[in-house]
């Protein structure tokens, strides 16, 4: 960006330094060509100044009335300092103002007036120049972004119509799975199959859900996977019915059995025993299992109990409890009330 920048400085600066220098340039004859160059030179340093100053103003500054007469009166100004300085190393007034007959025969305080109302014009046309430039580039990066935008629109709503269909499509592939099936088992497997997909789909749109719809999805999960261990899982779940209206984040008991088994020997010689229950205060849940662990951990998911910490934290900033023994593992969450609910 910084290189564009300066490039355009460079090329406006000859530009304007031409100008200016045009009237001498048409009336010079030969032996004044290198004079010329000299003058086309100093106008040249002295424009690409006024555009690094311009650029400062335009970047760095409101675009208010007073910045833009603050930056004519210090153009104004460095156009006397500028000259002073180059007058004093070329000591020859007339290379520096050849293109100003009458300036000779000016006073110092007219010559300085001159000097700061030529200082005012070019910083005046650089900076308008640079400024249109700007609005130019902002123009363009806004359009930019805006088809960038545009695409992403249409990605999130192909991405949306994906997410729609599919689940559209597995229900009925369930539903009809569901008629084909013989046996009951089989078809109250795929009902159960299908609470856990459908709940899995509208915890995203909620950050807490009622115990109930809760436990209701765990009954379900729970079926489908003593499909799996059969007598090795055992699961109690002993929950007072008064509290199936408070609020706990989605996902929390299934992640915690979850883990209990992808962490522990799930065998019939040692049956896993999993309990959820709540505490005689009624303001916590408590999961725990007998504590029997594999010699290898297997990879996680991510997705156990530091999310479970996170999320309470977030939404009610509430901690968990972990109790640990040489036998159990236990886990302690709290239930939240209505009051507790993501405005």
């Amino acid at each position: 960006m910084k290189k564009a920048i300066n490039k355009q400085g460079v090329l406006i600066s000859i530009l304007v330094s031409c100008l200016i220098a045009l009237p001498r340039m048409l009336n010079a004859e030969m032996a004044n060509v290198e004079r010329f160059f000299v003058h086309f030179l100093y106008l040249f340093i002295l424009s690409f100044c006024y555009w690094i100053i311009t650029q400062f103003f335009i970047h760095n500054a409101k675009k208010k009335i007073y910045h833009i007469l603050l930056l004519l009166l210090v153009c104004g100004i460095f156009s006397i300092i500028y000259n002073f300085i180059i007058e004093l190393i070329f000591k020859d007034s007339t290379v520096l103002y050849s293109d100003l007959p009458f300036f000779n025969r000016l006073t110092l305080r007219q010559a300085r007036v001159v000097l700061f109302s030529r200082g005012i014009i070019i910083g005046g046309v650089i900076y308008f120049i640079g400024y249109y430039l700007n609005v130019l580039t902002e123009k363009q990066k806004v359009s930019i972004e805006i088809e960038q935008l545009k695409k992403e629109k249409l990605s999130a709503q192909l991405e949306e119509l994906k997410q729609q269909m599919s689940p559209h499509f597995l229900f009925n592939s369930l539903n009809t799975l569901k008629t084909i099936v013989p046996d009951e088992n089989s078809k109250t497997y795929i009902v159960k199959l299908a609470n856990v997909y459908r709940y899995l789909l509208s915890f995203n749109s909620k950050h807490l859900t009622t115990l109930k719809d809760e436990l209701d999805f765990v009954e379900s999960y729970l079926y489908i996977i003593k499909e799996r261990f059969e007598d090795a899982l055992e699961i109690i779940i002993d929950i007072d019915e008064s509290l199936m209206e408070n609020y706990i984040p989605p996902l929390s008991l299934q992640l915690l059995i979850e883990n209990a088994i992808k962490h522990n020997i799930v065998s019939l010689e040692d049956p896993l025993k999993i309990s959820v229950s709540n505490n005689d205060s009624k303001d916590m849940l408590i999961i725990s299992n007998n504590l029997q662990l594999k010699s290898s951990k297997e990879n996680s998911t991510g997705m156990g109990l530091d999310n479970i910490k996170t999320r309470y934290q977030l939404l009610a900033q509430k901690d968990i409890l972990i109790l640990k023994d040489e036998n159990s593992f236990n886990v302690q969450i709290p239930l939240l009330l209505n009051s507790h609910l993501p405005i």
